[in-house]
């Protein structure tokens, strides 16, 4: 982003928008409406921006946490160890979501594998995740592309936690007395949004993998 900006893209995809997301529902549920004002004074837009920043960090941590090491960690396989074939998820959970679970083509495979075997890595996981991150990291281009799916799966990420806490939220605020019929309708949307996004987390976080090792191959 402009060097002028004090936020880089991430700061922006990542913390920004999803901290904002969050305090709207918030203020929605509430009836204070103060993120829906028609003008902001110059105080009360950096301490909305900044609010929105550390609610960011916060929804960051928990979505890293949630997202990276149980569910991805946990029950489904890091890409690191899916791309050659080695998923922790059970079969139905590997149909359910199969372009995860496609592992690199044999011949990638081996390559990775006979790049890794120069430093010492005879086997796929961590250990040979990081030799071929440093290598990508020397080629612009790759890193590039890195840096672009950094903030798509970031964003998906956080947005993904963000979209169920706020499903949450509305619908503790329609089934409260008098609570507005369309907080209803806005949790459903909210629900669907985090599902779609959690997939699309998947898409980008296994592309970020499948990027740094087809560079380290080829």
């Amino acid at each position: 982003m402009d060097q002028r900006i004090p936020f880089t893209s991430y700061d922006f995809w990542a913390y920004l928008s999803a901290g904002f997301l969050l305090l709207f529902a918030f203020d929605s549920a509430a009836g204070m409406k103060l993120m829906m004002r028609d003008s902001w004074t110059v105080v009360q837009g950096v301490v909305a921006v900044a609010l929105a920043y550390a609610a960011g960090q916060l929804v960051a941590s928990a979505s890293s946490f949630l997202f990276e090491k149980m569910l991805v960690g946990r029950l489904l396989g890091y890409p690191r160890n899916v791309l050659f074939g080695q998923p922790k998820a059970w079969k139905w959970v590997r149909r359910c979501i199969p372009g995860y679970f496609e592992p690199l083509p044999a011949a990638t495979q081996k390559a990775a594998l006979a790049k890794g075997s120069l430093v010492g890595v005879n086997a796929p996981g961590e250990a040979l995740f990081w030799p071929a991150f440093a290598n990508a990291r020397t080629t612009a281009p790759v890193q590039a592309r890195l840096s672009d799916f950094l903030n798509l799966y970031g964003f998906c990420r956080n947005t993904a936690l963000v979209a169920f806490i706020d499903a949450g939220i509305f619908y503790w605020s329609f089934l409260q007395p008098e609570g507005p019929e369309e907080h209803l309708l806005w949790a459903r949307i909210a629900l669907v949004v985090g599902i779609g996004m959690t997939l699309r987390y998947l898409k980008f976080y296994r592309h970020y993998a499948v990027e740094v090792f087809t560079a380290f191959a080829y």
